[in-house]
């Protein structure tokens, strides 16, 4: 990478800093289930933890989660380089790799970190999608560290939504957003096989889009004062 698009990315990286807050300090943030987060926490000082989300909700997250040692997995293309100088600004640790290049270099240095009691967050559809179906990853390392996955969504009654693969949304100023926990972590064993692996990845996909209709139908729902009493339908429709 050249001099010049190093200065560019960086500087790209303070400017969304600034912007974030200046615009999502103007909305307003309520949580549901963060208990199942606080009392790992409280039950386990100094170990490490896993989150997962969908892409689409990155923008909010980075932000959300910020100074709190978390450590992510960040492309090595330069939208990956965009996102990375984004996610240093707000106090995230990443580590740089893809499919295609430095993956599993990427993979082993956060295993590293959360085994020495860094939180690990990824975006389990990343890179490239498809959208709302994850990818392995998190459920290995979840096998490899030992440590719960814990699945997280949030949701706006107003935002865009970008003609991206993701169809990532960013809410608008002075909105009200929803960030919901699942009612349980995936403990994955450390003997699992490839096809319990994989049982394990679906579970995580349906636990996420599960969250994700109760978040994104929570604000078109006036009686209801808690996401999670939402009836989630079977099949489950996806946005």
């Amino acid at each position: 990478m050249t001099h010049w698009k190093h200065a560019t990315f960086y500087t790209f990286g303070w400017i969304m800093k600034v912007v974030a807050f200046l615009w999502l300090d103007t909305c307003r943030i309520a949580e549901f289930g963060r208990e199942i987060e606080e009392r790992y926490l409280k039950e386990n000082p100094g170990k490490g933890l896993l989150y997962a989300s969908w892409h689409r909700g990155l923008f909010f997250v980075i932000y959300w989660y910020r100074n709190q040692n978390i450590v992510s997995i960040a492309s090595a293309s330069e939208d990956g380089e965009l996102a990375a100088q984004a996610a240093k600004r707000f106090g995230w640790l990443t580590v740089r790799g893809s499919s295609s290049s430095g993956g599993r270099r990427a993979f082993r240095e956060m295993e590293a970190l959360v085994k020495k009691g860094y939180r690990g967050g990824l975006v389990a559809d990343a890179p490239t999608g498809p959208r709302f179906v994850s990818k392995p990853g998190i459920i290995y390392m979840a096998k490899r560290t030992g440590l719960p996955i814990i699945p997280v969504i949030w949701g706006a009654d107003r935002y865009w939504t970008l003609k991206s693969w993701d169809r990532t949304i960013i809410p608008k100023p002075f909105a009200r957003i929803v960030a919901l926990y699942a009612d349980k972590s995936i403990l994955v064993p450390p003997d699992a096989s490839r096809q319990e692996c994989e049982q394990y990845r679906k579970q995580l996909d349906n636990m996420l889009n599960r969250i994700m209709y109760q978040a994104d139908h929570f604000f078109k729902t006036p009686d209801t004062t808690d996401p999670r009493r939402i009836e989630v339908p079977n099949p489950l429709p996806l946005p």
